[in-house]
């Protein structure tokens, strides 16, 4: 199987697989639904909304299509979905089987999208834009809302955090903006809605399908790093009054107040941060804000820094780190061989998180949000069994 970033359909199931009322049903071998299952772990495993017609070899010499024809039907008597999004593997995509024609001729309730995701065409951002794409075609003209409102794009059903990040992200909007459809977290009938916003905030990921909606909603679109600390508060702030003429001054007094209360008692600690040397690896989004909030409010000085869809080999950038003087990693379970190898403290906070698991509502992005994100910092940190290098200073 091929890794996650380097498989096409892996981006498909980060951009379908959140649509609640909806089923991802994979047109392929069982090994594309058993690892893009995997990635659950930490999320919610009471909803798994997806599928696969598991191609045997009598399909791939006579063909899938009645494989595929046979569950579709039985996605829509078990589960009743709204939507069900048909998504190709390598396999399916070699042996040319014509699921348009399967989806078209299909008599259920449910609307069948097609997603064509054959890991060898592509890696996980083209999976992802595509995926997304696909769901323009099930949007639907619409009033705007009454007040102002933004979707926001560029989210995986899957990233750490998610939920909690979402909540905290309304918090961001202190009431005075609507948040409506969340794309990859978001109900059928809320994607259905999406064009009743005034404006798309981008989270880097998701590009085509705002220049899609501004095409066809008249809806303009905002590119936002993953607003990390009151530097990343700011920034969304920042786009929000422009858009809107609102005042969101009074948020940040309370953000500032909040976190500076908060992490009084570890002021000592949050100096002894100060010009630490770190990596760090992540989506893009996710990495700009990260880098941001690290090095303008923590201290800490990134000496490694990537973003994962520009890189062509990973093992580029952990020789990078391994030559570095750097005393922190951050990045996602798959930089945990790393930090063991290094013996680093590794902070996971990029897709994949599929070694921790999170019940609870703690967000990393908002007042609250920064709390809990230096304080799982400062553990990692004090639970790294070599303390050496710069983590003495």
């Amino acid at each position: 199987m091929k890794p996650a970033y380097s498989c096409k359909l892996f981006g498909a199931h980060q951009a379908l697989s959140g649509i609640r009322n909806a089923v991802v049903l994979f047109h392929s071998v069982v090994g594309c639904q058993f690892g893009s299952l995997s990635f659950h772990v930490p999320q919610e495993m009471t909803r798994i909304n997806q599928t696969c017609t598991v191609i045997s070899d009598s399909d791939v010499v006579f063909g899938g299509e009645n494989s595929l024809s046979r569950a579709l039907r039985h996605v829509e008597e078990l589960y009743a979905p709204q939507a069900i999004f048909v998504v190709t593997g390598c396999v399916s995509d070699i042996i040319q089987d014509d699921i348009h024609s399967v989806a078209a001729d299909f008599s259920g309730r449910a609307q069948v999208v097609t997603v064509e995701a054959a890991g060898y065409r592509g890696g996980i951002s083209q999976g992802y834009e595509a995926g997304l794409v696909a769901l323009a075609g099930c949007m639907e003209p619409c009033p705007k809302s009454l007040h102002p409102r933004v979707n926001l794009l560029g989210l995986g059903a899957d990233d750490p955090r998610l939920s909690a990040d979402i909540s905290a992200f309304r918090e961001l909007l202190d009431g005075q903006v609507e948040l409506g459809a969340v794309l990859s977290h978001c109900t059928w009938g809320e994607l259905r809605q999406a064009p009743a916003a005034h404006l798309n905030l981008v989270l880097g990921r998701g590009l085509e399908l705002a220049k899609c909606m501004e095409n066809r909603f008249g809806i303009p679109y905002q590119v936002l790093d993953y607003p990390c600390g009151l530097t990343g508060a700011q920034a969304l702030w920042d786009i929000l009054s422009g858009a809107f003429g609102l005042d969101f001054s009074p948020a940040r007094d309370r953000f500032i107040q909040r976190t500076a209360q908060g992490l009084a008692p570890a002021y000592s600690y949050l100096q002894a941060l100060y010009g630490i040397p770190a990596a760090l690896v992540a989506s893009s989004a996710r990495a700009r804000g990260l880098a941001h909030f690290l090095t303008r409010e923590l201290g800490l000085e990134l000496v490694c820094q990537a973003e994962r869809e520009s890189l062509e080999d990973v093992e580029d950038f952990f020789d990078q780190v391994r030559i570095s003087e750097a005393a922190l990693l951050f990045g996602s379970s798959f930089e945990a061989e790393l930090a063991d190898d290094m013996e680093l403290p590794l902070f996971r906070c990029d897709y994949p998180v599929f070694d921790r698991v999170c019940v609870t509502d703690r967000p990393l992005i908002g007042p609250e949000g920064t709390l809990h994100f230096v304080e799982d910092l400062l553990n990692e940190i004090m639970v790294c069994r070599r303390q050496k290098g710069a983590l003495y200073q």
